[in-house]
């Protein structure tokens, strides 16, 4: 939670530290935070691509769907991770969750997309 320790608690962040206490993992203060910046989780869960009583059961720890991917989104969209590609090299982790959505849907492939639709499917990073 250090990174989120020069930020004001708003009300979602005082919510996510009080029903996960110590455990509060770095993504759910981020997912907080933005929540709170946005004024809404309705605009943050639309960002991550999820639905704000997604959001809401995720800063309250009751969600019983995958935490994994909801990280992941987190990790993607707000937070800016970065993974290595195969491909492309040092890429964020939100472009190659978009290259993998668009592997092998063109008629009309650049010789990148049929590298990426190859490399893809047996990349660690990828989402089921």
């Amino acid at each position: 939670m250090s990174a989120t320790a020069t930020v004001p608690a708003g009300p979602a962040l005082a919510r996510a530290a009080h029903h996960w206490g110590a455990d509060l993992p770095d993504w759910v203060a981020a997912l907080a935070v933005a929540c709170d910046a946005a004024g809404s989780q309705a605009g943050t869960a639309a960002r991550v691509g999820y639905s704000g009583a997604v959001v809401s059961q995720v800063l309250k720890r009751d969600y019983r769907g995958s935490y994994d991917a909801v990280e992941a989104a987190v990790r993607a969209r707000i937070m800016g991770a970065t993974v290595d590609c195969p491909v492309l090299g040092q890429i964020l982790l939100e472009d190659c969750h978009n290259y993998q959505r668009a592997a092998g849907t063109g008629a009309r492939e650049s010789t990148l997309q049929v590298r990426l639709a190859r490399a893809c499917p047996a990349c660690p990073q990828r989402r089921a």
